[in-house]
């Protein structure tokens, strides 16, 4: 390919999180998770900003999708409307399309409207997208011949608990090692947590080796969750390489605020 000429492509990078808001390219948007609860028949709105802290317009595609969290807590995304749990068909917006000028924020208002004759007691949720349009004057980055623009795109999450629904617990299934031979290199302990309230849930996952023997600690990263009630998930930590000898696992769970609060216990042998 001559060196005057290259390919293009777009890189759409998604952005998410438990943060009250997420950043991107001189982008905030705030809040990053839309609670909505209430009774059947009930009319809600949330507010959401959006605001351009860079030099030059952006603009945004407002639309709706299903998800639901695999085994490991990965976010799997459908079309909207499509899983029993969807409430993508209760929600419009202000707007389909948002123009921010640089500098400046803008409003979207996200309306609910909760189905007459629900019966279901489930939680329900969606997501809301705002997916940035690209402007055929847009630069493009040259890279080994390729011109690539980054677009990003971000999810907020939409829930709706039913009113009734006040409970909100989490514990503990199971703790397993996963064994790759003799080495600690490469081996994980598996925790697996269940939502066994009827609320979303958000925890920290804490996992700590206590030596037998010595009693010397080693304290891991923890681990943030969020859960659908009845969702169960596994949470990996890798094992440290120098731990050798007759250990103590302990696995905490802080749910919520952290008042409620779940050990889990296993002996394990390196």
């Amino acid at each position: 390919m001559p060196k005057h000429l290259y390919s293009s492509a777009v890189i759409i990078l998604l952005m998410l999180g438990l943060s009250p808001a997420i950043y991107g390219q001189g982008i905030t948007v705030s809040p990053t998770r839309l609670f909505f609860s209430g009774e059947p028949g009930s009319v809600q709105k949330q507010s959401i900003v959006i605001t351009n802290a860079g030099k030059e317009a952006v603009a945004f595609n407002v639309s709706l999708n299903d998800w639901y969290r695999d085994s490991i807590g990965q976010k799997v995304y459908l079309p909207p409307n499509s899983t029993t749990s969807s409430n993508a068909g209760w929600i419009k917006t202000s707007a389909n399309v948002i123009n921010i000028p640089p500098g400046s924020s803008q409003e979207l208002i996200a309306t609910m409207e909760v189905p007459r004759h629900l019966k279901n007691d489930s939680i329900s949720n969606s997501m809301l997208m705002l997916t940035q349009i690209a402007k055929q004057e847009d630069r493009y980055l040259k890279q080994n011949n390729v011109g690539i623009k980054v677009l990003f795109e971000f999810a907020l999450h939409v829930y709706f608990t039913p009113a009734a629904n006040k409970t909100e617990d989490l514990d503990f299934v199971a703790i397993d090692t996963l064994s790759s031979g003799k080495s600690n290199t490469g081996k994980k302990i598996a925790v697996k947590v269940k939502n066994t309230g009827n609320i979303i849930s958000d925890a920290m996952v804490e996992f700590e080796f206590i030596h037998k023997t010595t009693g010397q600690e080693s304290k891991l990263t923890p681990v943030a969750i969020s859960m659908m009630p009845g969702a169960s998930q596994i949470i990996y930590f890798d094992v440290p390489v120098e731990l050798k000898g007759a250990f103590k696992g302990v696995s905490i769970l802080r749910i919520g605020d952290a008042s409620n609060v779940k050990v889990g216990e296993k002996n394990l042998f390196f």
